[in-house]
């Protein structure tokens, strides 16, 4: 059983740039608004490049202690989407 609840909806996103950091931390989301609530993040996964076609997409995997979300932004479109959610907690909110 898969773990993950495919979302795809545009969402949108406060990120955090930091000038004194390793690279890879340099931009990261920093809390999203999804269906009304504010989701502030606590930790970062990772970030890797990969590509759709021929965009250039940086995904990141985030958490907000509860949570984990997988966050796409698209960089020629200049867009962010919420593509899937783990639950860690059996709430449902998101369904």
């Amino acid at each position: 059983m898969n773990p993950s609840h495919e979302v795809n909806e545009r969402v949108d996103i406060v990120p955090i740039f930091q000038a004194n950091t390793a690279e890879r931390d340099l931009c990261m989301p920093w809390k999203m608004r999804f269906r009304g609530q504010e989701i502030v993040f606590t930790v970062f996964g990772m970030r890797h490049p990969t590509t759709k076609g021929k965009r250039m997409i940086h995904v990141f995997e985030m958490s907000d202690g509860s949570n984990d979300y997988r966050i796409e932004f698209d960089a020629e479109h200049l867009s962010w989407t919420l593509a899937s959610i783990v639950e860690g907690d059996s709430s449902g909110r998101y369904q």
